[in-house]
């Protein structure tokens, strides 16, 4: 009996999904274009580069890609129709790609494991980061040099640089840019915890029904606009357009939202702070418009094509694209952006009025 490990649907440990042996079957595909992408980190990051799978479709038509990425971001990816296998990055994927040969590696990531790992990977054309020798961050490809630089460079990342995020990574892959949306196949079912909770609640369904995602993310506390500019923008969001507040967030923002919730005179719906990836998207989902600044609750609220006010301080607005969806809001304060982490001031979130916030709303609805 001959069988055959260089079908695509073959997988060796078990029957494929057509379950049968290779011998005359007519669902035998060679491998076509064989295509590894490496972006793990962060959340956000990994769904704002899902708009370089349908330019790489149309370079590589016949393709067969896979993606690594961290065990946290593969809901955002499951069921992704332009992806043929999804792999977390553990030891055991490592190992087994490292045992592999890809006709392309695209690479995003710049830590020091990935960018090894890349390096290490047999593929004919390499994109993105690899290491030198001596450990050295390098470029596979010349047109990888601006995103290089961008790293190095805080006058060109901070001032210069008009690109966008995906502008940038489909020039460091060389293919078109079309301006693509996020690809997030949004889970069945996703809605059902966020609709059980508008029953219980006797959420009506007159007035517009406004997000606030209170968090900064897990990296930079810089992110985090006051909790009083919160409380005023609720009063104004009750006030001024008799609005349905929802606060969204995660474990880390248990506390702010109870405090939030308690201080508030106005009505708001605190959603809970242990919702999955795929619930918190449900309730991002039921939203008219999202406020939050730039976390990984922006990036889902855009890939629901939702309308976003986005505030920034520490980090670049020019690199996310809203798609025509809403308005980003930058203090532009004079140390700002500066992607430090902490900061004794943080007046660059402070400088973003609730005023200001309610006026782009108003402007989006």
């Amino acid at each position: 009996m001959t069988l055959r490990p260089d079908c695509v649907h073959f997988l060796g440990d078990k029957p494929c999904s057509f379950r049968r042996l290779c011998e005359g079957c007519p669902h035998f595909t060679a491998f076509p274009t064989k295509v590894l992408i490496i972006k793990c980190r962060a959340q956000g990051d990994v769904l704002r580069t899902t708009p370089l799978l349908p330019a790489l479709k149309r370079k590589y038509p016949q393709s067969h890609v896979t993606w690594l990425t961290d065990e946290e971001s593969l809901d955002l990816l499951a069921g992704n129709t332009y992806l043929n296998r999804i792999r977390s990055y553990n030891l055991e994927n490592v190992l087994s790609l490292l045992s592999e040969r890809f006709d392309v590696l695209i690479s995003l990531d710049k830590e020091p494991g990935l960018t090894s790992l890349a390096t290490r990977v047999e593929a004919s054309r390499k994109f993105g980061f690899g290491v030198k020798e001596h450990g050295n961050l390098v470029t596979f490809n010349k047109a990888s040099d601006y995103a290089y630089r961008l790293g190095v460079d805080d006058d060109l990342k901070f001032i210069q640089n008009k690109k966008t995020y995906q502008e940038i990574i489909h020039e460091m892959a060389e293919v078109p840019y079309a301006r693509d949306e996020y690809v997030y196949p949004f889970p069945e079912g996703a809605k059902a915890k966020a609709m059980r909770f508008f029953k219980r609640h006797r959420v009506g369904r007159r007035g517009l029904a406004i997000g606030l995602n209170t968090g900064a993310g897990t990296k930079f506390e810089t992110k985090q606009w006051p909790e009083e500019n919160f409380l005023k923008l609720i009063a104004l969001l009750n006030r001024k357009l008799a609005a349905r507040v929802f606060l969204l967030g995660g474990p880390r923002e248990k506390e702010f939202n109870f405090r939030l919730e308690r201080r508030s005179r106005a009505k708001i719906y605190n959603t809970g702070s242990d919702n999955s990836l795929t619930e918190f998207a449900g309730f991002i989902s039921m939203m008219d418009v999202v406020v939050c600044s730039d976390t990984l609750a922006m990036h889902l609220a855009i890939a629901l094509k939702k309308k976003v006010i986005a505030l920034f301080g520490p980090t670049c607005p020019q690199e996310i694209d809203l798609y025509d969806r809403g308005t980003k809001i930058f203090a532009a304060a004079d140390c700002a952006p500066c992607y430090k982490q902490t900061c004794p001031d943080g007046k660059c979130m402070k400088a973003i009025t609730p005023e200001q916030v309610l006026e782009a709303i108003e402007e989006n609805i």
